[in-house]
């Protein structure tokens, strides 16, 4: 998995990468063995418009899986909350694609087996 951070109006500490590092690394489990290089974006960004405190810690998080592009944003009020719900929401929208693709999949097989117990009777 190749993570590649960016940080807008803000000096990336690493400390910082290496939490979001480990939080990403949470989503190697919905990437198959067959697919080795997987893409990751990591947008983390502070809002300087006019307000100093508040929500002004923006995590932007782009994962590329199966050719599919997935996009979590999350603004919270410290960066580490910001990472951990762009983590979760992309963590939820891939569980979610896999569970249709295997409803699916199930649903496909039942009509064929329906269909050839039609036949055999």
């Amino acid at each position: 998995m190749e993570i590649h951070f960016k940080g807008t109006n803000y000096e990336l500490p690493s400390s910082v990468s290496r939490y979001a590092q480990r939080k990403i690394g949470s989503l190697k489990k919905y990437v198959k063995k067959s697919e080795e290089v997987v893409q990751v974006y990591v947008e983390l960004e502070k809002e300087t418009h006019s307000q100093a405190a508040g929500r002004i810690w923006r995590a932007e998080i782009n994962f590329d899986l199966d050719g599919k592009l997935f996009r979590a944003v999350a603004t919270e009020d410290a960066i580490e909350k910001a990472i951990d719900e762009s983590v979760a929401e992309l963590a939820r929208a891939v569980r979610t694609t896999q569970e249709k693709k295997q409803d699916l999949a199930r649903r496909g097989g039942a009509t064929i087996k329906s269909l050839l117990r039609g036949f055999s009777s």
